[in-house]
């Protein structure tokens, strides 16, 4: 028996650290390539540690499977890290790491999931160290610390607890300015089958890449874990990334999932420089901002292939923009939204509900919006106080909050933000309603709204929409994408993300 467990033992696969990234909306198809995670595995890689990977969204592996897993592991650090709407599962799995695996295994947490909520994740769940913000070079000093048993208090950007259960936190680590300083994600430990087979804007083989940092607008709903710092990284950077994934993993479109991509625009015409002298058959999509996209970066984008840019207009309401400091206008994001399209660039746009100050009178403005721009409202989300935003910083003691998650510590009612942490889910459903009307008023008013513009859309003729289509990709591509659109799972998927009437 003693031999046997010996044999297991030795068939262990031995890391320094395991790195694990939890699932992402588990009702849907995984899409987003976990950029961070991949990044924080490469630069441990290089600088010559053994990591090893479970990624749970990619392969949708039950808890029992996730600790089968875990077990084959010969490791000391477990690292995970995820948004803040991926809190419930990190709870569950921390815990049962606790329970399962060696008490000398240590946790490190990074990502929203943590760094937005400090305290109550190290109330609630089952970790010995969290890195704050960026990780990249946090870890190139935490988890030598943590494999050597030594003192954490020198290394800048973390928060543990000391012997006596106080929480510590170490004085904020300074951005990377030079991003280019970064290698590449180590996707060859990800499923990457999974990723690229999943489009949602793009077709054929499509997969996210990041290309800069930071955002330098002051939108009050927005968590930024890079801050309003914007750093890019450099034409032949970018380019060098997606040489590697042109030529080894055969990649048709480019989905860039940066904050704002477009925000350095000498920038931008570089990059579309470098893909067209690349002669790739490649075509991509990114994320715009209408007070910043104008006609001749539009068109040059359009030009190296880019087939859609994202942008988040939120509210057809002045008024509600104001409050939300987007610092454009219904009238900017109308006219940018035209310009897109007369470049023949596609241009999906994002609304909320419920921010506030929203009556019903201003959701009508959305509406109207969306029918003057004939936009196919499929959803709207409704606004959420993420922790870690100004919006939460603002609400987490108000009354809408403290009525639904309120606790009484015998003097007073204080929030309970693990409650709300578990109940935010992704803006879907309706954690806390910071509108002027009632919930059931919100929630109705959002039906009609989504209904009135229904009936105002005017989709395109199935005619048209191929003409577009075959503009847009290419004839090989659009012949690919025709095959790969025939499959029901990924329509089914495409639609829940409001591509459903169009390829991308």
């Amino acid at each position: 028996m003693i031999q046997h467990n010996h044999e297991q033992q030795k068939q262990r696969k031995k890391v320094d650290i395991l790195l694990i990234f939890p699932p992402l909306r588990t009702w849907d198809r995984p899409r987003n390539f976990p950029c961070g995670l991949g990044l924080i595995a490469s630069i441990l890689r290089e600088a010559g540690y053994a990591v090893g990977v479970i990624d749970v969204n990619g392969l949708r592996w039950d808890n029992q499977q996730v600790i089968d897993e875990i077990k084959t592991y010969d490791t000391k650090v477990i690292g995970i890290g995820g948004m803040i709407s991926t809190y419930r599962w990190v709870k569950t799995m921390t815990h049962l790491i606790g329970k399962t695996m060696p008490q000398d295994v240590k946790i490190i947490l990074g990502g929203s999931v943590g760094t937005s909520i400090i305290q109550t994740a190290f109330d609630k769940l089952k970790i010995d160290v969290m890195t704050i913000a960026e990780a990249d070079e946090t870890i190139l000093q935490l988890l030598p610390a943590m494999l050597e048993n030594k003192p954490l208090k020198d290394i800048r950007g973390i928060a543990y607890l000391d012997e006596n259960g106080r929480l510590v936190k170490t004085p904020a680590r300074p951005q990377i300015e030079d991003l280019d300083t970064l290698p590449y994600p180590a996707w060859d430990l990800f499923p990457m089958k999974t990723y690229l087979e999943n489009p949602i804007v793009g077709v054929g083989k499509d997969i996210d890449v990041i290309s800069s940092r930071g955002c330098p607008y002051p939108c009050q709903y927005c968590y930024r874990i890079f801050g309003r710092n914007y750093r890019g990284r450099t034409a032949d950077n970018v380019i060098g990334e997606v040489k590697i994934l042109v030529e080894e993993y055969g990649i048709d479109f480019i989905s860039f999932q940066d904050d704002c991509f477009v925000i350095d625009k000498k920038r931008v015409f570089d990059i579309c420089d470098k893909i067209d002298a690349a002669g790739w058959n490649l075509k991509w999509s990114c994320t715009g901002r209408v007070n910043v996209c104008d006609k001749p970066l539009l068109e040059r984008m359009r030009a190296s292939g880019c087939v859609s840019v994202s942008y988040g207009l939120e509210s057809g309401s002045n008024a509600i923009l104001k409050r939300m400091k987007k610092n454009t206008t219904t009238e900017k994001a109308a006219q940018t939204i035209e310009m897109t399209r007369d470049a023949g660039i596609r241009a999906p746009v994002s609304f909320m509900i419920g921010y506030p100050g929203e009556t019903r009178e201003t959701v009508m403005e959305t509406v109207a919006l969306c029918k003057r721009l004939n936009i196919p409202l499929t959803a709207l989300m409704i606004t959420c106080p993420y922790p870690g935003t100004p919006l939460y910083d603002e609400f987490k003691d108000s009354k809408q909050m403290l009525a639904r998650y309120g606790v009484s510590d015998g003097l007073q009612i204080k929030l309970d933000e693990e409650a709300f942490v578990l109940d935010i889910g992704d803006a879907v459903d309706l954690a806390v309603n910071l509108s002027d009307m009632p919930d059931e008023e919100l929630l109705a008013v959002r039906q009609e709204a989504l209904d009135m513009a229904a009936k105002n859309y005017i989709p395109p003729s199935a005619e048209e929409v191929a003409a577009q289509e075959l503009d847009l990709y290419g004839e090989k591509l659009y012949k690919k994408a025709k095959i790969q659109l025939a499959s029901p799972e990924l329509k089914a998927h495409r639609k829940r993300h409001g591509f459903n009437s169009k390829m991308g």
